[in-house]
């Protein structure tokens, strides 16, 4: 029965989610990332760690960040210390995590298909989350791209600012430990 109930949540969220400033005006509010995570959590933690992915979008990244691009990477995080992005990116790698900074959702796509990411941690603002729930398939099982299947967490950034924004990196950090301990 809880899981059933769990299931209506989500698809309510994902179904009324474009409705949601009209939604927001008569007092129903929610919170799309949260119930999601929340949903997915149990089955995002049954993906081995390789398996799995901090993405994370350039609006992050300092304006004075050496990092430089790879078409096949993304942005290659040098852990410069001007940003939190390198503090989480060494938090990866002593997970066993994959780890990327990406220009656009079209370039993040494509990396979940050539990584072979099957869970992913996400950073997004409003605004990308909007256009991905028009633009990608969201099921029961999770986030179809293309031919994959990917189990999303999110964490929403500060903001809708493509330059320096931010999130909470606390959430992000207890994202990637507390899938560890499995």
């Amino acid at each position: 029965m809880r899981k059933a109930c769990s299931r209506l949540k989500f698809f309510s969220a994902v179904f009324f989610f474009p409705m949601r400033s009209l939604l927001g005006r008569i007092g129903l509010r929610y919170d799309l990332p949260s119930i999601a995570n929340a949903y997915y959590r149990d089955a995002f933690h049954r993906i081995p760690v390789r398996d799995r992915a901090v993405i994370l979008p350039h609006c992050l990244i300092s304006e004075k960040c050496q990092a430089r691009f790879s078409k096949d990477d993304g942005v290659l995080c040098v852990r410069c210390k001007k940003c939190n992005c390198g503090e989480v990116y060494s938090l990866c790698q002593e997970r066993g995590w994959q780890f990327y900074i990406t220009p656009s959702t079209g370039f993040t796509k494509r990396l979940v298909q050539r990584k072979g990411i099957r869970a992913a941690v996400g950073a997004a603002c409003d605004f990308e989350i909007a256009k991905g729930v028009r633009s990608t398939p969201i099921t029961f099982r999770g986030v179809r791209v293309k031919q994959s299947r990917v189990i999303p967490q999110v964490v929403l950034t500060d903001r809708y600012d493509c330059l320096k924004n931010d999130l909470d990196w606390g959430a992000l950090k207890g994202i990637i430990l507390d899938g560890i301990m499995e």
